[in-house]
């Protein structure tokens, strides 16, 4: 089943640079070589940022949390964040599991007219 992780967390002052760079760098270099990884994505609000990564399968999502490059990451993340990050992993429901959107024509407008 596919899931979905989403990091949120508001930067230290002067260091939203920093922390977009990182996540960006993390997505492009390690999360998109991952295998099972299906999307991910940084973005920021002022000096609030989220990252959303979504995968085939929690165990793909799992493999990745595992690599020490991924550990590295967490632990650079005290240093550029205000408190402790929210982390959380949500699994897709309905018919389109492990399909990375629009689960029928229908629901884009597609459908009978």
């Amino acid at each position: 089943m596919a899931v979905f992780r989403i990091l949120e967390g508001k930067a230290r002052p002067g260091e939203l640079d920093r922390l977009a760079d990182l996540l960006v760098r993390q997505n492009a270099e390690v999360v998109a070589g991952t295998p099972g990884a299906l999307f991910a994505q940084a973005l920021r609000s002022g000096d609030q940022v989220l990252a959303v990564s979504s995968w085939a399968s929690a165990e793909d999502m799992q493999r990745y949390l595992d690599q020490e490059v991924t550990r590295e990451f967490y632990r650079a993340l005290p240093e550029l964040l205000m408190g402790v990050p929210s982390v959380r992993t949500y699994e897709v429901l309905g018919p389109g599991d492990g399909a990375p959107g629009w689960t029928d024509d229908t629901a884009r407008g597609g459908g009978q007219r």
